[in-house]
């Protein structure tokens, strides 16, 4: 009889653009797409349109000046475009490398790998953008008036000079990137296979983020914006690090970081507000006034007010969101403590009950020998100890 070829266990690979394919493979297609913008650099033809996608644009040159400075245009649309194609490959990277190695051990539900994931790639990306606009709000100089003189941490540069068209280049790099991010998010939907019922959860903090962080850059409010991104992504950055402790079953740690997470977050929150109210209150009416197209200059009453209540009210949702997850933790907190307490006691009864019973298992055995005549009293005892028998 012809034998039977043996079939193998390893699984078929999906069809080539097939939509398993996509989904296996997107960090790869993505990578490659974006190479063939970063190719494009390297020659002479194809260079001036590569650069568009890569480089930033709107920059101008002054005399003087040690660095360029850049504007807003609508050519950063390009930039957004292939920095989400870099904010993907990095998702993937983070997800595949770190952030799955670590749900494989933990034997999470689908529930809790979804929101593990989410959290991590959160913390990721806040802790490395608060460290990024801290950085450049110690070592950055502002306008081209002040450029010659160091910015440290003075407060009144926020509105000084009003309305900020000249970015330097790290502060623009910036703003593209915080943009990109919210909007890679979108295809990662598809990419992650997350379930449409997570959908509008989602969308309801990467929308906000997005529209807050792109009024900051049209604008011209980018320093009052570096401001209060670096200290919300503190705020954020500190939550999502308790979750992945709780997820990650690391309750010690977890409790920590809860006891202190409510007093660090409303101290972050009332300071946002404060620098807020400060800037668009008591700062920017000193400054021109007007609505002037032209020169960028959006330094009028209504867009003050809007852009402050719009602020507070955010910070005071925030607020709120954090102590309903705080009330909703409680509980589970209680019951953790509650068997805690429960161990410890056991374990503390466990010696007294053991010598408790080896002092009634030695009475008990008193009283056998008792009830039994001397001679064989004598012998039992013996048995027990042979070297203490009575000639």
């Amino acid at each position: 009889m012809p034998m039977k070829p043996v079939e193998s266990s390893s699984k078929k690979s999906p069809p080539i653009l097939s939509h398993e394919f996509v989904l296996q493979n997107h960090a790869d297609i993505v990578s490659c797409v974006a190479m063939v913008f970063i190719i494009g650099l390297m020659f002479q033809v194809t260079q001036p349109l590569a650069s568009l996608f890569i480089a930033m644009q709107h920059n101008l040159t002054f005399v003087g000046a040690p660095e360029n400075y850049y504007t807003s245009g609508w050519k950063d649309n390009l930039g957004v475009f292939f920095y989400i194609l870099i904010g993907i490959v990095i998702h993937a990277v983070i997800q595949e490398y770190v952030l799955d190695k670590i749900n494989r051990k933990l034997h999470l539900s689908k529930i809790k790998h979804s929101e593990f994931n989410e959290s991590g790639q959160l913390t990721a990306f806040f802790l490395s953008s608060a460290a990024w606009g801290i950085i450049i709000l110690v070592s950055e100089t502002w306008g081209l008036d002040i450029y010659s003189e160091p910015w440290g941490l003075d407060i009144s540069s926020i509105w000084k000079g009003y309305p900020h068209t000249f970015l330097p280049f790290i502060l623009k790099f910036f703003y593209i990137i915080q943009i990109a991010y919210w909007l890679h998010w979108v295809p990662e939907f598809y990419f992650q296979r997350i379930k449409p019922i997570e959908y509008s959860r989602r969308l309801g903090y990467i929308i906000p983020y997005f529209f807050a962080v792109t009024l900051l850059y049209v604008l011209n409010f980018h320093r009052l914006g570096l401001w209060l991104l670096s200290l919300h992504y503190l705020g954020e950055a500190l939550v999502h690090v308790e979750r992945l402790l709780s997820y990650s079953e690391k309750e010690v740690w977890a409790n920590k970081v809860f006891s202190v997470m409510p007093g660090v977050y409303t101290l972050i929150r009332l300071a946002i507000s404060a620098i807020a109210s400060y800037t668009f209150v008591y700062g920017l009416p000193q400054e021109t006034e007007g609505l002037e197209m032209a020169s960028r200059n959006y330094n009028i009453l209504v867009i003050r007010m809007s852009m402050f209540v719009g602020i507070v009210f955010l910070q005071v949702y925030l607020l709120v969101q954090l102590f309903k997850y705080r009330a909703s933790r409680l509980p589970e907190e209680e019951s953790i403590s509650a068997t805690k307490a429960k161990k410890l006691e056991r374990k503390q009864r466990k010696p007294v009950e053991s010598k408790k019973s080896k002092k009634e298992s030695k009475k008990s055995g008193d009283e056998d020998l008792s009830d039994l005549p001397e001679a064989d009293q004598d012998q039992q005892k013996a048995r027990i100890r042979p070297g203490k028998v009575k000639p």
